[in-house]
């Protein structure tokens, strides 16, 4: 059998590992041989670099040589200096040809010299995201638009540069602090080709700025601009009426009043939309009217933290597409178990719903949507009324039901998460953060029922001391349990069951000493992430043992980073560990 394996054609290995459903099943083929470990860097087409990749590397260059078939690079991550690591990137052209996504979000600012040496050589690129950067303004665009007229997606969101709302002072420093209408004007006139543009969080763009993109952007398909205060209705209806591509528009603090005319233009010229996506606004039901007769091909519907609209006009809306994919109805104040109940029986295609903040909404109506919606994938209830009453799922399963969060839910009691655990017999991912009425027998129960769970929040579970005694839980790849009960015991149950784990967050952990510690990672050959900080029983020499006594370990955040000097630090990264603050 063995020799078999080994004469399988290169195709059939690929075909094969291209089915792993996790990245980290790849990770342990590459560990096998020579031929694995190629066949691994072949079908990985994007990298995460961070500063001690780099270290171990030497250069960039030396890294994505292994990887031939790369697309995507996230240097979000990397806290050095950016451009020599771009021009690195840009002169190794040859490993580099089928790169089409760039991340250089995180950093202080736009890395000029990098992007140049890039935009000379590297003619694929098609997306580039530099969110949240410190210092990001027009001239920082007209770079962008000038090296890379090709680009179709292009996110400049919330950076983070400090100034002052004042009419005189904005009219002439404007573009020297931030984006402007003159620079997205520049920047659609350069590239025609966008098809989606992120420009949430610039808070000096107007409508003039829609009104460019509507008129350059002829195939724009895609607009986030939330939290863009000067935005208004006058101009979300020109970009509508305009852009016959749009699919996606998302939007906030918008008040369309009950008056508001021109929403028309829904019936006519925006067949493609479909994903909409409203939040802290002010809506109406005319609108929702509105929508709903568009006869829309929505998939995608958002809103959260909206007011003025009734249980009339959703209950319309949802009707009028039953087709949804997607429902998010954050703090819907009127939504009751009753409503839901009725809501459902239009959702029967509906993979994700979020109905987080509805704090009139129970177990009932998480019950409902079991039963109803058989196509759903994922639940996210945080911050309701579960658990306030209590209900017999009456042998109701949906074996489709893969995600589930009830964070901050203090009512919820170990029966009911048990009846949750019941109905979801597949769910791989759990959120009970801060549900403080919870002990372990439920955790244990869903364990038991759940075997093949992905990832456990437990945060601020403070009847939680541990997962309980028995079998493998090989799925099992991300245990966060900061500022629970969780104590040495509950490591060595983790270590003795949970053999694939990747991450553990421990924050806060008053009961967990190094003891237990090296007890868990013993057995957890596969960690790599650990966050240790405020834990007070554990000190920096038995952290060193720890990180020293682990091969996979990459990232951790030690109990107290003003321990740390940058000698501790860099025998850290030479370990291929990088230390954070948390």
């Amino acid at each position: 059998m063995a020799n078999r394996c080994k004469d399988l054609p290169v195709e059939c290995w690929e075909l094969i590992f291209s089915r792993l459903h996790h990245k980290s099943d790849l990770e342990s083929f590459s560990m096998v041989s020579k031929q694995f470990l190629a066949l691994t860097n072949r079908l990985r087409i994007g990298l995460s670099v961070i500063d001690s990749t780099l270290l171990t590397h030497g250069t960039i260059s030396k890294l994505i040589h292994r990887f031939p078939n790369l697309k995507s690079i996230d240097l979000s991550n990397f806290s050095g200096d950016l451009d020599p690591v771009l021009v690195d990137l840009a002169n190794s052209v040859s490993y580099t040809s089928n790169l089409e996504q760039l991340d250089i979000s995180n950093h202080k600012k736009l890395p000029f010299k990098g992007l140049k040496e890039l935009g000379r050589k590297l003619k694929g690129l098609r997306v580039l995201t530099c969110s949240n950067l410190t210092l990001f303004r027009d001239s920082d665009l007209y770079v962008i638009a000038e090296l890379f007229p090709f680009l179709e997606e292009l996110d400049i969101s919330y950076p983070s540069t400090d100034y002052v709302l004042d009419s005189v002072y904005i009219a002439s420093e404007a573009s020297n602090l931030a984006v402007t209408d003159s620079g997205v004007e520049v920047l659609s006139v350069n590239m025609s080709n966008l098809r989606k543009i992120n420009v949430s969080g610039n808070h000096l763009i107007t409508d003039r700025s829609l009104v460019a993109l509507s008129m350059n952007c002829l195939n724009l398909e895609g607009l986030e601009m939330d939290d863009c205060p000067f935005i208004t209705l006058k101009g979300i209806l020109s970009i509508l009426r305009t852009c016959a591509a749009l699919s996606w528009i998302s939007v906030s603090e918008i008040h369309i009043a009950q008056s508001s005319s021109g929403f028309e233009c829904l019936a006519t010229s925006s067949r493609t939309l479909q994903k909409l996506e409203v939040s802290n606004s002010i809506i109406t039901d005319e609108f929702l009217f509105m929508v709903a007769n568009a006869s829309l091909p929505l998939n995608t519907l958002t809103l959260c933290w909206c007011t003025d609209f009734t249980y009339s006009g959703i209950s319309k809306l949802l009707c009028a597409y039953q087709s949804l994919k997607y429902l998010s109805l954050v703090q819907v104040d009127f939504l009751t178990d009753e409503s839901m109940d009725d809501l459902s029986q239009y959702l029967r295609c509906l993979v994700t719903i979020d109905l987080s903040g509805c704090m009139r909404l129970t177990n009932l109506t998480f019950y409902a949507l079991a039963r109803n919606c058989p196509s759903l994938k994922e639940i996210y209830m945080e911050n309701t009324g579960f658990g306030t009453k209590h209900c017999f799922h009456d042998d109701v399963k949906n074996p489709r039901i893969r995600s589930v969060n009830l964070a901050t839910n203090h009512y919820l009691d170990d029966d009911s998460l048990m009846n949750v655990a019941l109905m979801c017999p597949n769910m791989d991912f759990l959120d009970v953060i801060s549900c403080t009425s919870l002990t372990e027998a439920s955790i244990i129960g869903v364990l038991e029922v759940c075997n093949q769970i992905r990832d456990l929040q437990l945060d601020n579970c403070s009847g939680i001391k541990h997962i309980g005694k028995g079998a493998e839980l090989p799925s099992l790849e991300v245990i966060s349990a900061a500022g629970s009960a969780l104590n040495d015991e509950g490591l060595v149950m983790i270590g003795s069951r949970c053999s694939r784990l990747l991450k553990l967050n421990l924050e806060n952990c008053k009961g967990v000493t190094a003891e237990g510690l090296h007890a868990m990672v013993k057995n957890c050959r596969s960690l790599r992430e650990i966050n240790l900080k405020k834990c007070p029983q554990v000190s920096i020499n038995s952290l060193n043992n720890l990180v020293f006594s682990s091969s996979s370990l990459r990232r951790v955040i030690p109990p107290c980073c003003s321990a740390f000097t940058d000698s501790l630090r860099g025998f850290y990264l030479h370990h291929g560990c990088r230390v954070y603050s948390g």
